[in-house]
């Protein structure tokens, strides 16, 4: 190629000079068809192939000139190293200059060819490395403080920054396994004490899961991502366990990544019995064998007519945005079944103080409720809100944390998959609930009292509170949780998850509201 491109250049120029006046002889192009001619360039002969009158190639010289050798005469390229016309001497130099000219030309036309465009002409800038969500969000320093969680960086365009300002990252369904780290840190707490738990024992086997189903409500496979129920107790409270069900598959629907193969046992009562290896709502200290999962009220309550936590954190929105601080009742409010002595201490104290709004509520009594019964969103109305265990853990508790208001509790003896994000210390900036000090409610008086007096620290604490658990029960929170469980308890099985003829699809038996039947 590069003798080619040598060999067209130097034709053209000779035809060039040969048509500038003053030119040196040049011999005449003998013919008019195919046929080998020859030309004289500064007393040069050049031999070359005449291609219907125009020049297309050049030979070597026939003979030396004036007795020097061919190579002093000629030099490297075939022209005259002796030529002293100033014409003769710019062709020589155009001969040794132009052919790595034109590769360079070349080189560099090639490389533009193979550069990207501008950044300009880009529509949207670089995928972020995290390119299933746009926006990059940074973890907290401190577990309880929920302060400028999702950021956007400097470089991104302008419609990300509109679009990131009506982006809540609680309710985005679809954030990949490391997105929920960076936007729910310190939530998987409970999944990790029961994965090393279950490490120490040597992992769970088929064994430990037998024990379980005992005394169990559901056993469940997942399997090829699809959820498949194996068995279903007529031991049921309600809808608890479709409950838990409908919300493990909203987490594996809206998952972006594959999730394992994993086989797990359902206990939905208040209590979780310490048998095998279940999934509890809530557990003691004193039960480490218990994994703790989301309460089913999470996905929806309809029983007591509460609904789903999407209902009840929407419209404890709402309500707060019509409320001010200063206006809310400055007492503690708790109204429910007197089923427990702590219920029952509760409304023995505050009854005898201007605070105290804590009553009885007969649930049988249809007319009472109907009357008395708050919707959740109807609690914010209050500044303090009393939160009291039953049987077990109260599911009332993660509604109340729904208000901008003070949750005070008693030192709980349930531990639901949140709890450890509670944060009572009176100390610290990021304070997100009041535990009263002492046995169950006995210090209630003078916590009341500090909260009184101290309306602006109160108003702080129930500002704190409400920012960070409106975020952490969020269902995008949920979603995080379950996956995280399902991916983590894939570590502990000692087995690999089968599939036998006898499981039922997640779909027919949610219409089914069974596992087997007889085809009609």
């Amino acid at each position: 190629m590069f003798h080619r491109v040598r060999r067209t250049i130097t034709d053209q120029l000779m035809t060039l000079a040969s048509s500038l006046p003053g030119s040196p002889a040049i011999g005449g192009v003998s013919g008019s068809t195919d046929h080998e001619a020859e030309m004289t360039v500064a007393g040069a002969t050049y031999r070359s192939l005449n291609n219907g009158g125009s020049v297309t190639g050049i030979t070597a010289p026939t003979a030396s000139t004036h007795g020097r050798s061919p190579i002093g005469v000629w030099g490297p390229w075939g022209a005259s190293a002796n030529s002293s016309t100033p014409r003769s001497r710019l062709v020589q130099v155009w001969l040794y200059v132009s052919p790595l000219t034109t590769i360079l030309l070349i080189v560099a036309v090639l490389r533009m060819a193979r550069q990207p465009p501008p950044p300009e002409s880009v529509p949207r800038p670089a995928p972020l490395p995290e390119t299933l969500n746009p926006y990059a969000f940074g973890p907290k320093t401190n577990l309880t403080a929920l302060t400028e969680i999702c950021t956007l960086e400097q470089n991104r365009v302008k419609s990300w920054r509109q679009a990131a300002q009506g982006y809540e990252a609680g309710h985005d369904r679809h954030l990949t396994q490391v997105q929920c780290d960076h936007v729910f840190p310190g939530l998987y707490l409970e999944i990790d004490r029961a994965v090393a738990h279950w490490k120490k024992q040597g992992g769970i086997t088929r064994k430990h899961l037998d024990e379980a189903e005992e005394k169990s409500q559901a056993r469940v496979l997942i399997k090829n991502n699809r959820l498949y129920v194996k068995s279903y107790s007529d031991d049921q409270q309600g809808t608890r366990t479709k409950a838990v069900l409908a919300s493990i598959r909203d987490a594996m629907i809206g998952s972006l990544e594959p999730l394992p193969d994993v086989e797990f046992v359902l206990q939905t009562g208040d209590t979780g019995v310490p048998a095998g290896a279940a999934w509890a709502l809530g557990r003691r200290d004193k039960e480490p064998e218990l994994t703790l999962m989301p309460d089913f009220g999470f996905f929806s309550w309809p029983e007591p007519g509460v609904g789903g936590m999407v209902e009840v954190a929407d419209k404890c929105k709402q309500y707060e945005q019509r409320i001010k601080w200063e206006d809310k009742v400055p007492k503690l409010f708790w109204k429910g079944a007197f089923m427990v002595d702590i219920r029952k201490e509760l409304w023995d104290i505050a009854r005898k103080y201007k605070w105290g709004a804590v009553s009885d509520l007969e649930w049988g009594d249809k007319a009472t409720i109907e009357k008395e019964v708050l919707a959740p969103e109807e609690h914010c109305a209050f500044k303090y809100l009393g939160h009291v265990e039953g049987f077990a853990y109260s599911g009332r508790g993660k509604q109340l944390l729904q208000c901008r208001s003070v949750v005070v509790a008693h030192k709980m003896k349930y531990i639901q998959h949140f709890h450890h994000l509670f944060n009572s210390d009176m100390n610290s900036p990021d304070q997100n609930i009041f535990i009263s000090p002492g046995r169950n409610f006995d210090e209630l008086p003078a916590t009341m009292q500090w909260l009184i007096e101290n309306d602006d620290r109160a108003e702080q604490i129930a500002d704190t509170s409400y920012n960070f658990f409106r975020h952490y029960l969020s269902p995008a929170s949920v979603d995080c949780y379950w996956r995280r469980l399902l991916q983590r308890w894939a570590e502990v099985l000692t087995f690999e998850p089968e599939l036998p003829r006898d499981f039922a699809s997640y779909e027919s038996f949610i219409l089914m509201g069974k596992t087997k039947w007889v085809p009609y």
